[in-house]
């Protein structure tokens, strides 16, 4: 997962690893920043799990939860397989309600995400 903020400032592109994209069926997403209410960095345990209907995606218990989970206004999407801690993105008035990725450095990609939006 590569995780990357426009020139401008306006968006945040998150990019799946190309053997993700056939798990979650997307390849990016490109996240307005002001649809980011929040961002932070958890243990893969302490986030709730949110819906479970898969719509489309790939759920293997333990393992891996890749792409989109629920029906408006709960829609998550996820790309997580053994990651720890994972980042939670949760949005308001976009596509998807929460995202929660797993990335190599947590805490940094918090601090970039952060900054886009101040």
């Amino acid at each position: 997962m590569k995780i990357t903020v426009s020139d401008d400032g306006r968006t945040v592109a998150f990019r799946l690893a190309p053997l993700q994209v056939p798990l979650a069926f997307k390849s990016k997403l490109e996240v307005p920043v002001e649809a980011i209410r929040s961002v932070q960095a958890m243990s893969r345990s302490e986030v709730p799990h949110g819906p479970l209907i898969r719509a489309p995606g790939t759920y293997i218990p333990g393992l891996a939860r890749f792409g989109s989970f629920g029906r408006k206004p709960n829609r998550h999407f996820w790309a997580v397989a053994r990651h720890d801690p994972v980042l939670v993105i949760d949005l308001e008035g976009w596509e998807y309600a929460r995202i929660v990725v797993g990335v190599a450095d947590a805490g940094q990609d918090v601090g970039t995400i952060q900054m886009a939006m101040y």
